[in-house]
């Protein structure tokens, strides 16, 4: 099943970000966003390998409050001899 994350691209977000900068408040969310992803992911025994803003979308726009990873071409799942 495909989620529509009507956001687009962190990447963008930051990039066209109005105040020029995003705030650490904003950094922090994504930041924990982010982490807690690949905490899962690892945990699930799964390497993402293409970690960058490009890689994740924001679910609503201008909303960093709420994104997801994306695009598991080049993961990797990894055995427990890895």
């Amino acid at each position: 099943m495909t989620e529509y994350c009507a956001g687009g691209e962190l990447f963008y977000y930051i990039v066209n970000n109005e105040s020029k900068c995003v705030s650490e408040e904003e950094a922090s969310s994504i930041m924990r966003q982010g982490l807690s992803a690949l905490k899962y992911l690892h945990a699930n025994g799964i390497c993402h390998r293409d970690i960058k803003p490009e890689n994740f979308l924001l679910f609503n726009e201008k909303d960093p409050q709420h994104i997801k990873l994306i695009d598991f071409g080049l993961s990797k799942r990894l055995d427990k001899h890895d």
